[in-house]
């Protein structure tokens, strides 16, 4: 028994099968043998109750067989023929069967269970063997490295077995870290004073970086790249210890000479916000003084909108404020204008005039607004930011006296109201239709689950690809129901996990649904998305073998150091075949 997880190991199991003592049940009536079969039924050693039932159930047909074969001796004596005999039913039979049928099924049920926990175990040594293996490129001291790889060690001894098909491979892939990290563990001291030099000149260069950004104007821009050089700073490694605390002062001291910028320049900032404030408040009291001026005709009112736009490009214009005050003197600024315009609305109402032009665009701007409405070949956001648009305009489209503005005003709503409530009628049918969406999607989900794998693989990838053209096909669900699709993705995949499909096919299969679900949807924000996704994976791809190719030029004069350059060489292939399956993703998605 396996003292971590409590589980019969594989051994143990042949072991049983093999030691369970062969009773001899010949003296038994058919009676006895079913009571004794009803009772081998209910223990809980599966494998040895497995031989004895074999036992019985060899004994209890042998005597069923000489039972029908006395009854046929003794039809024969009376005169019958031998294929004319017919043995009456035996209830002891269809008894003993339904026995059998639970014991097999129990049976089955245990090696289930029996496999589920091979899984397991096998999930836990290949996390085991990926630890050893983080290990070697951990950072940290080789008393804290060596505790955890012997924490490892007794993890796998205390592991169950796996299933037989995977117990080699994972031993010999176990075998092959471990010599991995003691490997490491000779080498590394060489590999730290490698890596503490590199940290060192890294940190030499971030410093100059530093000192180099009090010549920067910008102070923003000159903050955000202190910010992101004290992000950098904490990504390198360590250094020597005799170097450590004089390269941190020049960092730090570097640091607190642009923050002292930084303080002095908002300081700065705030006394000249003082006058900047003081002078917006001089332009308000000038704009409030025009209004008090008399004027009586529309070049009076002209001259005087002028001197206002004027003095509002000024206040515009004038310096920033700081946070607490612009809001105060935006208020200020718009009560100073509503006064002026105020009185120069007034002065225009009081005169009546038509405008022939204003009417012209207010009924242009009802035109459009219909033919928005008529058009159903735009989609509803354009359409929507064409109305907003439009609204704008009408704000701006100039004054017109009640009688002749309140009919185009009703001709303009009405459009709008008939627009407005076309678009929620058109998202309501959307969401009614992602509801049956859902509930179809829920309804086929309950197949899936209950689908059975075959020994067929062609036929299970069949039966699954159509699964998921099914479900790509029916089409969207509620925001607030996406936790179906995470399942359906969950569920599908565990599939492929039992068939034991290949990475690289499966990472195919998942690709390739994707690719048919972005020409389903036709949607260029998705396809554009996708697109982004691929070329910075790329990109961030490219960066790093890069820098492994960077790398390379610490081993070229160091001795010891060819089994980490064949790793790094390991990692620059990896990521390029990598780059190359990425670049062929991103044609199949531009060519949609």
């Amino acid at each position: 028994m396996n003292p971590l997880t409590g589980n019969t190991t594989q051994q143990e199991l042949t072991d049983k099968e093999h030691t369970v003592e062969e009773r001899d049940f010949s003296d038994k009536t058919l009676a006895q043998l079913i009571d004794i079969a009803k009772d081998i039924v209910h223990r809980e050693d599966i494998v040895s109750a497995t031989k004895e039932m074999e036992v019985v159930k060899i004994t209890f047909y042998k005597k069923l067989n000489n039972d029908k074969y006395t009854a046929l001796k003794a039809f024969m004596n009376d005169g019958g023929k031998e294929d004319e005999f017919q043995p009456l039913p035996s209830p002891e039979e269809k008894i003993f069967k339904d026995i059998l049928n639970k014991f097999r099924a129990k049976k089955a049920n245990f090696r289930k269970q029996q496999e589920a926990q091979f899984t397991k175990n096998l999930k836990i040594k290949n996390d085991i063997i990926s630890d050893i293996q983080a290990l070697i490129n951990s950072k940290e001291t080789i008393k804290d490295t060596f505790v955890k790889f012997k924490e490892l060690q007794e993890k796998w001894r205390n592991t169950g077995e796996v299933a037989i098909a995977f117990r080699n491979d994972s031993w010999k892939s176990y075998h092959h870290h471990v010599e991995k990290f003691y490997d490491f563990i000779k080498i590394n001291k060489e590999l730290r004073d490698l890596d503490f030099n590199k940290n060192h000149q890294l940190k030499v260069a971030l410093c100059e970086q530093t000192e180099a950004l009090m010549e920067e104007k910008s102070i923003n821009k000159m903050n955000e790249e202190l910010q992101m050089l004290h992000e950098k700073w904490k990504e390198i490694g360590p250094v020597k210890p005799e170097d450590r605390e004089p390269i941190w002062e020049r960092f730090k001291e570097a640091s607190r000479r642009l923050n002292k910028k930084r303080n002095d320049h908002y300081t700065n900032l705030k006394e000249k916000g003082l006058k900047h404030l003081k002078i917006r408040s001089s332009i308000c009291d000038q704009i409030k003084e025009l209004a008090t001026q008399k004027a009586n005709n529309h070049k009076q009112w002209s001259e005087l909108t002028e001197q206002v736009q004027s003095l509002e490009e000024k206040w515009r214009k004038e310096g920033s404020l700081r946070k607490e005050d612009l809001k105060s003197a935006r208020s200020d600024f718009k009560k100073s204008l509503d006064v002026f315009y105020n009185k120069r609305n007034e002065f225009y109402k009081s005169k009546k005039e038509e405008s022939t032009q204003v009417v012209k665009q207010k009924i242009d701007l009802c035109e459009q607004v219909e033919n928005i409405n008529a058009n159903e070949t735009l989609e509803w956001n354009e359409r929507t930011q064409q109305i907003l648009a439009l609204q704008e305009k009408w704000k701006k489209s100039g004054y017109l006296s009640k009688s002749k503005s309140e009919k185009l005003w009703k001709r303009f709503k009405a459009a709008l109201d008939v627009f407005f409530e076309n678009k929620r009628a058109f998202y309501a049918q959307k969401d009614e239709q992602k509801a049956r969406h859902l509930s179809e999607k829920e309804a086929l989900f309950e197949t899936i689950k209950s689908f059975e794998l075959d020994s067929d693989i062609k036929k299970n990838k069949e039966t699954i690809g159509a699964f998921m053209k099914q479900w790509r096909e029916i089409g969207p669900v509620p925001r607030d129901k996406q936790q179906i699709e995470t399942s359906f993705r969950k569920t599908i995949d565990s599939f492929f996990i039992k068939m034991k499909i290949e990475r690289d096919e499966l990472e195919e299969i998942r690709f390739n649904d994707k690719l048919e679900g972005l020409k389903q949807s036709a949607n260029p924000d998705a396809i554009l998305k996708e697109k982004k996704y691929l070329k910075n994976k790329i990109d961030t791809l490219q960066k790093e073998v890069n820098q492994y190719e960077t790398n390379m030029a610490f081993f070229k004069n160091s001795k010891g150091t060819e089994q980490l350059k064949n790793q790094v060489l390991f990692k620059i292939e990896k990521n390029q075949t990598t780059i190359e399956n990425l670049k062929k993703k991103l044609k199949l998605i531009s060519a949609i």
